[in-house]
């Protein structure tokens, strides 16, 4: 298999019902661009909506379509009427989600700025990865008949929802360096808010019953990124637990993120839960429960009126549209199915390799309190097509199991997690008969794992840190959520104490880089403000250093979303890199690291 085969597929998102039919997104690639157009599904057939190839959002109101196009530098929201030409009605930087109050459109934008000017920072949280320096924030406004700003400031406006009398949001205004949420409730005609959420937490989704009732998606345990989300009633003061979580942490590399909602439809409130590697659509309310199957992961839903779509993906199908019946979006294409391993009761899967295995590449997910489950994964097609094993699994410290489970890792990077992983190698091996051929890859908190890996073990014929850490303490200053991010996953309270940095240096895999003998690849966007570029070029120049093979691979134009959302041709040459990386070092030519000193 080709890179450009395994990136040849359509990806739907942004699912929204109105009379009678389905409207949602359609993604592809298209020579070094993502392209995409509004497509809609009546249970029967599929229409293309719009032909430009750079349309969003699509949306119903009144009998006209409302969506959102783009360019680089620009988004403009457009209605269609009737059988009319597409009439702009406001253009800026970005428009995020919109909705209607009576005939105005309510929006979360930002604002065009001069990139090129000198920036000034006087937060400690002064820019975003795949956002820039925080020249302008996400504001909420009125941007149709008339313009006007409602809600703005040094923060960001996260969501919104209304009924006929109440208009509610999500903001980072009391907490922004961390990012923490509050809902406020919104007076549209004097411009005043009030907030009605106590304590601190997470507020992602907010949503509004025809009653009145405000519910959330999150919770108020502070700073803790290991805590499930909850569906939470700030007025009443209760929290109902959906599923193992009320939002999805399944991770996946089709180009497309996921979208967490919270709707409100006759009576009952909708969210998609996490439970382990799957996820689904729940409701609470007359009918509780799982409305979707079990295996899959809903990445986008809606429901109106009872007619309930979603988006699914699964390792078979990328991308699966359901309304009524189900829309293959990639007909001709089938993943290979991933075989389960339960390993000391823990989930993990081997992805068998065409034809004769060349080894076993371990893939580890980022987060750290993420998981992997059942979605579709570009790479781990391609490798399994390429003749690798895919190895995967979710040790300690993976959502989708519990606050316990997820927290296990906190202050313990690269120690129980990695024996489970290790655990998961050991049981491949005996339960699959697979050779003692491994490789390890993974990005982000997967790429501290593969540094800590190849300081810990000469196990591994090869490794590919992507977007790595290795670096928690010079992390805490570079990176854009470092600064209180690594501390709390460290169990540090003052990341510049004495204590505090000796804490982060000895969970950096760079202080035992010494140790390392697995021949290396680091691939890094050189744009990436999470794990900031300088983490690779530590551990790349220990490496070279101390004679071991190693190579940096630099992409720029992208962030540390490179490997799901980068720029194509570099994501292209990314599996290509990889697939010659591990060609050249398990084939069984190369001869096994030197076993280190004791």
């Amino acid at each position: 298999m080709k890179a450009e085969e395994a990136y040849s597929i359509r990806i739907g998102s942004e699912i929204s019902v109105a009379d009678g039919k389905a409207y949602f997104t359609v993604t592809w690639i298209e020579g070094n661009e993502y392209r995409s157009s509004i497509y809609s599904f009546d249970g029967r057939k599929e229409e293309r909506v719009t032909f430009g190839g750079h349309e969003k959002k699509a949306k119903i109101h009144r009998g006209s379509l409302f969506f959102v196009s783009y360019t680089k530098d620009e988004e403009s929201l457009y209605v269609i009427e009737g059988i009319s030409e597409p009439r702009k009605l406001y253009s800026t930087k970005s428009i995020g989600k919109y909705i209607f109050a009576g005939d105005r459109v309510i929006a979360i934008v930002q604002d065009k700025a001069d990139k090129e000017a000198p920036f000034i920072a006087k937060k400690l949280k002064y820019r975003f990865d795949s956002q820039g320096y925080f020249r302008t924030r996400k504001k909420l406004a009125i941007i149709w008949p008339d313009l006007k700003d409602l809600v703005y400031g040094d923060f960001d406006v996260v969501d919104i929802a209304a009924n006929q009398n109440r208009v509610v949001f999500s903001a980072t205004i009391e907490d922004d360096d961390t990012g923490l949420q509050d809902i406020y409730d919104l007076n549209l005609s004097t411009g005043k808010y009030k907030r009605i959420t106590t304590g601190k937490g997470v507020a992602s989704s907010v949503a509004v019953s025809n009653d009145g009732s405000v519910a959330y998606i999150g919770h108020r345990d502070g700073k803790k990124p290991w805590v499930p989300s909850k569906l939470m009633f700030p007025e009443d003061g209760k929290s109902v637990d959906i599923a193992k979580s009320a939002s999805s942490s399944v991770g996946t590399d089709i180009f497309v993120g996921p979208g967490e909602a919270l709707i409100f439809d006759h009576g009952s409130f909708y969210m998609i839960g996490q439970d382990a590697g799957s996820s689904s659509v729940y409701s609470y309310g007359k009918k509780p429960g799982r409305l979707t199957g079990d295996k899959m992961n809903v990445r986008s839903f809606d429901i109106q009126d009872g007619k309930l779509a979603y988006i699914y993906t699964t390792p078979i199908k990328p991308s699966v549209v359901v309304f009524g019946k189900e829309l293959d979006l990639n007909p001709s294409v089938r993943g290979i199915e991933p075989r389960e391993l339960k390993v000391n009761g823990q989930d993990a899967w081997l992805m068998p390799a065409k034809g004769k295995a060349k080894g076993t590449v371990v893939c580890v997910h980022g987060g750290p309190h993420t998981a992997y489950g059942y979605a579709y994964s570009i790479e781990f097609n391609f490798l399994a097509n390429n003749s690798y094993n895919v190895l995967y699994g979710n040790p300690r410290g993976s959502s989708g199991y519990g606050e316990k489970f997820a927290s296990q890792c906190v202050g313990d990077w690269g120690g129980k997690d990695f024996k489970d992983i290790l655990a998961y190698m050991d049981a491949a091996v005996k339960m699959h008969k697979v050779d003692e051929n491994f490789a390890i890859t993974g990005g982000s908190y997967g790429g501290y794992m593969t540094n800590a890996a190849i300081v810990q073990t000469n196990r591994f014929k090869a490794a590919i840190a992507e977007r790595c850490v290795s670096n928690l303490m010079s992390m805490c200053g570079t990176s854009d959520i470092g600064f209180w991010f690594n501390a709390i996953e460290s169990g540090v309270e003052d990341p510049w104490s004495e204590s505090g940095m000796h804490t982060l240096l000895e969970m950096s895999p760079i202080t035992r880089a010494k140790n390392a003998r697995t021949p290396t690849l680091f691939i890094h966007g050189e744009d990436d403000y999470r794990c900031p570029i300088e983490q690779s070029e530590q551990m790349f120049s220990a490496l070279k250093l101390n004679g071991v093979e190693t190579v940096l691979a630099r992409y720029p134009g992208d962030s540390h979303e490179h490997a799901r959302h980068g720029v194509p041709r570099n994501m292209l040459d990314r599996l290509q890199r990889k697939l010659e990386w591990l060609d050249l070092h398990m084939s069984g030519s190369q001869k096994p690291g030197r076993s280190k000193k004791k």
